[in-house]
């Protein structure tokens, strides 16, 4: 079988990546050698554009699903419906076509942090956040350019931190960006940038989304709810 890269796993090609994590659905075909044979990234749901963007991109490269070896995809954090679609259909398509049960995660997170460090001479301390809820964010640290794991930070954390923020926009604006952000853009087609390190990408038995913690629940009280 062919590898998309000698030092990072061993990613059977052609390979399908498909990402539904934010705004625009991105679905490409890897090659060998780590070359795209073909890429669409399309602004709108994944319940309308998930699979136009898939069939696109299969035709484009010459290409039937059952050509297909593995499957890329995006673990979250981001759009909840987004991401669980996508979920759902590399799930159908490898049990429809069972030599392509081959599955690779990446983290929405630690592929901007990836990118961030190899395109910007980062400060010691940076912050780099992703919208989850009201009042918190995904996030990851990253200091003297060692990237940490994705965690969650509430918003005193963030005013009060002394680095560089960057904040990745992934759901629409029912929530403004920190006022010490910058924004960035999320390019899943630049991937094949960072085939040769493996610490972004992992092999997975089976398709699992990531979860930014553990929920809670309050218990119900009979009293009137004020403001």
């Amino acid at each position: 079988m062919n590898t998309a890269s000698s030092s990072a796993p061993s990613i059977r090609t052609p390979a399908l990546i498909i990402d539904g994590s934010g705004s625009d659905v991105f679905a490409g075909v890897l090659g060998d050698d780590g070359a795209w044979l073909a890429t669409s990234k399309r602004a709108g749901a994944p319940l309308e554009q998930l699979f136009p963007s898939v069939e696109a991109v299969l035709q484009d490269a010459g290409l039937k699903l059952s050509a297909l070896q593995s499957y890329i995809y995006c673990e979250g954090p981001g759009s909840v419906l987004g991401l669980r679609l996508c979920a759902m259909a590399v799930e159908t398509w490898s049990r429809l076509c069972p030599q392509s049960a081959h599955y690779f995660a990446y983290n929405t997170l630690q592929l901007c942090a990836q990118l961030l460090c190899k395109d910007h001479d980062l400060p010691a301390k940076t912050l780099l956040v992703s919208d989850w809820k009201k009042g918190a964010w995904n996030a990851i640290h990253i200091e003297n350019g060692i990237i940490g794991a994705t965690t969650v930070a509430d918003d005193a954390t963030i005013a009060e931190w002394d680095g560089a923020v960057y904040h990745l926009p992934q759901r629409k604006g029912w929530q403004k960006p920190p006022a010490n952000a910058q924004t960035i853009t999320y390019a899943p087609e630049r991937l094949p940038d960072l085939l040769n390190n493996p610490n972004w990408l992992r092999e997975t038995n089976r398709v699992e989304l990531y979860s930014s913690g553990v929920n809670t629940f309050a218990k119900w009280t009979p009293d009137r709810h004020r403001a």
